[in-house]
């Protein structure tokens, strides 16, 4: 996977309707219209960098904490 960072967007098409655009870029001011071809590469993209973050943030929730960031641990100087 790549080790760039990629901005995704989705919107309501309108209003109106029931039905969402995916935008996406390197930047929030660079994203273009994910194309219909393109979509599911895209969207399975998306969820692999989701399913990156959550393994990352379980990981630091299982790590032993910084002992002075504990709290009823004050350091006595």
């Amino acid at each position: 996977m790549k080790n760039t960072t990629q901005v995704y967007v989705l919107t309501l098409n309108a209003p109106s309707k029931k039905t969402v655009r995916l935008w996406t870029g390197a930047r929030i001011h660079s994203l273009r219209h994910c194309s219909s071809k393109k979509i599911d590469r895209t969207l399975a993209e998306m969820q692999q960098h989701v399913d990156e973050l959550q393994a990352r943030s379980a990981y630091w929730r299982r790590a032993d904490p910084i002992p002075s960031m504990v709290p009823g641990n004050v350091s006595q100087e």
